[in-house]
């Protein structure tokens, strides 16, 4: 077909905008495979055309009529599982959508990850992965691996079977990665979990609009394939259902230069003739070997009626495979060209206004949500304490000073002779080497398990501001990383960043939420002091927010220069065994069975008498109470050298140092109350 300059002329780049926001829109909804519902809601409310949903849940839109037939293809969903049974303690089992896995680590991105279950009723459960905690792995013995689905567990924070059952869960929902979108912004990078193939959706969006002001010469038919990651089901009913001359699928994943590959060896003409407009487009494709599809529903014969007429065309994706999957959004656009020039489209790009940008969350209402919100990375821990200090009742704020460490101070008389503290840091990363093509080398700040960090959705917080940011696979050791900040400025060493992290109700009264180690503990002693009057303080005490706990308990060896407390309350978590991955031989306490006073971890040991004191004072005042033993150390043992008695004060934590962390807000009550009453006895 001859096509005039002045026609390629005035083919200029699709409207660009309108298909970055159906991209944003599309690489956050849920759609594992089979279970493509909401994507395909999606995209048949933004097209018209002649559509026709078949039984594999695949959609094709037909614009046009009589030869030639071109066909368009790019897929729904993503990989993810599906839940095959639920325990009697509530807990989801699943299965894989897809009889191989997607990725050679694919059990393990989902490990101690959020994720989401959707209903039949179409309702999203919040949940997380199950994963080891961090702080038991030393008193196991060895190193306790989950990458099978055997040994997931999915917690939506169900005490029981009933009560999962009863918010809606049951045999047959899938589950999904809780999905972030992190837009690189001037570079036009965009990334989120395994988004090439709604990039492959986003194009044809694109396509559709200009087909719908400007048809095309004969029949074209947009398709969108179910079922890629399971087999490739919906593929295979599109290629027999639909009678093309022409087709090319937009397939996921792929290698950073954009690819096209003939579906046969011979006689590749469609993947010849898409090569040849994309020279003339001046876009640089990679020429790949036969990419062939096969079907385990048809017995391994390719799916192509005549594979001479089909190109497979990848979109350039870094990291393909993963959660962090990156695509250029000039690339992405280029190629929407290439395939409009392919099914020749008159015209220039529609002036369709973008979808409508999603609501801005609202503030977090209360303390927790709002300490939980901020970051503070060991050392960098200066947000979370201004925002406690104005969160302090006038009261306490006037009687407040950060000492020369960085640790915020309440006092009430001097010297202390009682001591509360809970800390302000939280897991992260700093900066250790700028590379040569811009990526950073950073080393983890606190304890952690490389698997649970990898391939994540982040924030580099330099240069005064916060950027965003990606952690990638580190292949360094487990204290090693690289991250991938796009076009950041003015990263220097010694700069933090952070995986993104939000506040997630749970069932019940459960939440899952990063860093609820020690935002919770920081969260009481706001609280409690917010219920009080400074009159209720009748003995010397002093309340302390510390820094750099989770390196070392720097910030707590530093205050024992300035308090010598004859009683040191460490507000912090009690890392439980409450889960089906661990052993109930140790830091039995369970969750929303009361707070725990921590007895013995690996920092020392509470006089028995002080604990049986602390649980009186609970159970006098009918407040649930636990106790026993765990591991990890806490700020409070720093101060045992200089004559003070210890009583870590707690909650008990599920998945510790994960950003799977949960815990349940009936331990945080009690806990508050009984700090209260200590503090005014």
């Amino acid at each position: 077909m001859l096509i005039s300059r002045a026609f390629l002329c005035g083919l200029c780049v699709l409207g660009a905008e309108i298909l970055r926001a159906d991209l944003a829109a599309l690489a956050v909804l849920d759609g594992a495979s089979a279970y493509e519902g909401p994507v395909l809601a999606y995209i048949r409310s933004r097209l018209g055309g002649r559509q026709e949903v078949d039984n594999t849940g695949s959609l094709s839109v037909t614009f046009g009529s009589g030869p030639p037939h071109t066909l368009l293809i790019a897929g729904l969903d993503e990989p993810g599982y599906v839940v095959s049974a639920i325990t009697a303690d509530g807990y989801l089992r699943v299965h894989r959508l897809s009889a191989a896995p997607p990725h050679h680590n694919f059990e393990k991105l989902f490990l101690a990850q959020p994720i989401r279950v959707t209903t039949g009723a179409g309702h999203l459960l919040n949940g997380v992965v199950a994963a080891p905690s961090v702080h038991l792995q030393s008193e196991r013995g060895s190193s306790l691996r989950v990458d099978h689905p055997e040994e997931f567990y999915i917690d939506i924070g169900a005490r029981t079977a009933a009560e999962a059952r009863q918010a809606g869960a049951d045999i047959l929902d899938p589950v999904t990665l809780e999905k972030y979108l992190t837009d690189f912004g001037p570079s036009g990078r965009i990334s989120a979990p395994w988004i090439s193939s709604r990039a492959g959706a986003a194009i044809l969006l694109e396509i559709g609009r200009r087909l719908a002001k400007s048809p095309a010469p004969g029949t074209v038919t947009l398709a969108f394939a179910s079922q890629q990651y399971s087999g490739n089901r919906g593929l295979a009913r599109l290629a027999r259902r639909v009678d093309a001359r022409r087709v090319v699928w937009i397939r996921p994943g792929g290698n950073p230069q954009p690819s096209v590959a003939p579906a046969s060896d011979s006689q590749p003409a469609a993947a010849q003739e898409l090569l040849a407009l994309a020279r003339k487009q001046n876009l640089d494709l990679d020429r790949e070997t036969a990419a062939r599809v096969t079907v385990p529903a048809f017995a391994g014969d390719d799916i192509w009626k005549d594979p001479a007429r089909v190109a497979v065309l990848t979109l350039g994706v870094e990291n393909a495979g993963t959660p962090a999957e990156v695509l250029s959004r000039p690339t992405l656009d280029r190629l929407a060209n290439l395939l409009a020039r392919f099914a020749a489209i008159p015209g220039g790009p529609v002036a369709l206004p973008p979808a409508a940008a999603p609501p801005e969350p609202p503030f977090p209402a209360s303390t927790l949500e709002t300490l939980i919100a901020l970051y503070g990375v060991s050392t960098r821990e200066a947000p979370v304490r201004d925002a406690i200090r104005a969160l302090l009742p006038d009261w306490a704020r006037r009687a407040s000073h950060v000492d020369q460490k960085g640790n915020l101070i309440v006092g009430f008389g001097s010297p202390p002779e009682r001591l509360f503290l809970s800390h302000m840091d939280e897991l992260g990363f700093e900066v250790t080497e700028v590379e040569p093509d811009g990526k950073l080398r950073a080393e983890s700040r606190g304890g952690g398990t490389s698997e649970f960090f990898e391939w994540r959705a982040a924030l580099l917080f330099a240069a005064s501001r916060s950027w965003p940011a990606l952690v990638l696979g580190g292949g360094f050791g487990s204290r090693s990383f690289r991250i991938d900040v796009g076009p950041a400025q003015g990263v220097q060493t010694g700069d933090t960043a952070a995986l993104r992290k939000q506040f997630r109700p749970l069932l019940g009264r459960r939440l899952n939420a990063r860093s609820a180690d020690d935002r919770i503990g920081c969260a009481v002693l706001v609280d409690v002091l917010r219920s009080l009057e400074p009159g209720q303080i009748r003995r010397p005490t002093w309340f302390a927010f510390t820094v750099e706990e989770e390196i070392g308990l720097r910030g707590a060896e530093f205050l024992t220069q300035s308090a010598r407390p004859r009683e040191v309350y460490a507000l912090d978590t009690f890392v439980s065994s409450d889960s089906p991955l661990e052993s109930p031989r140790l830091a039995g306490a369970r969750l929303g069975d009361g707070f725990v006073v921590r007895a013995i971890d690996s920092s020392g040991i509470t006089p028995r008498a002080a604990v049986q004191r602390v649980a009186a004072l609970a159970r006098s005042n009918a407040i649930p109470v636990q106790y026993g033993v765990t591991s990890g150390a806490n700020d409070g043992s720093k101060f045992v050298t200089g004559g003070a008695v210890n009583i870590p004060l707690g909650w008990p934590l599920r998945y510790s140092h994960s950003p799977a962390e949960t815990v349940d807000l009936d331990d945080v009550d009690a806990l508050a109350k009984i700090v209260r009453l200590l503090v005014i006895e």
